[in-house]
């Protein structure tokens, strides 16, 4: 804002003889002065404004009443955005929950895959096993057919026997599986 100067307007009559038609009146009028002090820093010729001390009062007191109405307007919109940023940060909590919800299901889902995968690998390997046994047991079924072929029927009834006990343990480690 500008410097402001102050100054008092001083009043004094002044009066003039004339001479009208022959005869001398004396007019009287007022004169106004405002002194100014060289500490003002005036410069000659430049333009001034001079206001009434009332009048100038008037100005502050709307342009005060204007800062007022300005700051309630700025009040109303903070009100309005701590309203929006408690919305937000409600918003923002519900969401980290259901961030950290689905994070936590997310672990638990892997680690029920892993767990599937494992089992899945572990069932196959005891398939390949099993396989391999059956594929022996074909095998060796298929040698003492040949066998059999050729020998009595008291060698029969022992190679039977072998074989019923070969059955027997096969079957017996296939129900171990089962149970597991």
């Amino acid at each position: 804002m500008a410097e402001l100067i102050k100054s008092t307007v001083k009043c004094y009559k002044k009066k003039t003889k004339k001479t009208v038609g022959g005869e001398k009146k004396t007019y009287e009028y007022n004169q106004y002065q405002v002194p100014l002090k060289k500490s003002d820093n005036l410069v000659c010729e430049e333009e001034v404004f001079i206001i009434p001390q009332n009048y100038f009062e008037g100005l502050i007191e709307a342009e005060v009443e204007s800062q007022l109405e300005d700051l309630e307007q700025h009040k109303e919109i903070l009100v309005g955005y701590k309203k929006e940023l408690a919305d937000l940060e409600w918003k923002h909590n519900e969401l980290s929950r259901s961030y950290k919800s689905l994070v936590s299901k997310n672990a638990q889902t892997n680690k029920k895959i892993r767990l599937v995968e494992e089992k899945n690998t572990n069932l196959e390997r005891e398939n390949r096993k099993f396989k391999n046994q059956l594929q022996q047991l074909m095998k060796d079924y298929k040698d003492l057919k040949e066998k059999i072929k050729g020998k009595d029927d008291s060698e029969l009834k022992k190679d039977v026997d072998i074989l019923k006990q070969i059955r027997s343990r096969f079957s017996s480690s296939r129900d171990g599986e089962k149970d597991e």
